[in-house]
């Protein structure tokens, strides 16, 4: 199971995926997301802290949804 991101530089240039390359925090990732859909969003960001999610992952994962990395 691995993820992808989309990322573009400019409109109209088909994207570039990254892959996840540390799978320990693709699944502390997913595990934020499900508390964050059931529990809240804070709830989300204390779990990804003591997980030690680097805060620039932890910001675009919980408050830009259009920036996740795609899912297999």
């Amino acid at each position: 199971m691995s993820s992808l991101q989309a990322s573009t530089t400019k409109p109209g240039i088909k994207p570039v995926f990254h892959l996840r390359t540390d799978l320990s925090m693709a699944a502390h990732v997913d595990a934020a997301l499900q508390l964050q859909s059931s529990l809240g969003t804070l709830c989300a960001l204390e779990f990804m802290k003591a997980k030690g999610i680097p805060p620039q992952v932890t910001a675009r994962v919980l408050g830009q949804p259009q920036k996740r990395r795609l899912r297999d």
